[in-house]
């Protein structure tokens, strides 16, 4: 009985992982009517995930809005991870799929503030 517990446990083990990761907590972007960016103001410094619906062949542009310096440690969608262009205080990624596009900013003090645009 108890080999047979510990198999089970074994089998689900792998499961339970794969669901905490992809579980990891985000805040959804949300944009004002007839507006196609939205921002957020707050505390980013130990790293913050945001979540946004895209379309594909969206250019997604993450901007910094606030007098610190953000830094953005990944966007990635549907199909995985997606390659950024940075240009001063902006970085730009083209998406390849619709679907929840999840991004990791990081800031240099407690209080940043980071816009979101899809165009």
């Amino acid at each position: 009985m108890k080999k047979l517990l510990l198999m089970a446990t074994l089998a689900v083990a792998p499961l339970m992982a794969t669901s905490v990761q992809a579980a990891e907590t985000s805040t959804k972007v949300t944009f004002a009517k007839d507006s196609y960016c939205g921002s957020f103001t707050g505390n980013i410094k130990n790293g913050k995930v945001f979540r946004l619906w895209l379309a594909s062949d969206q250019n997604l542009v993450i901007r910094n809005v606030g007098d610190d310096r953000i830094n953005m440690a990944y966007v990635s969608g549907p199909s995985g991870r997606l390659d950024g262009d940075r240009y001063d205080n902006e970085t730009s990624y083209i998406t390849e799929s619709k679907g929840n596009h999840y991004m990791k900013v990081y800031g240099n003090s407690s209080h940043s503030s980071v816009e979101f645009c899809a165009y």
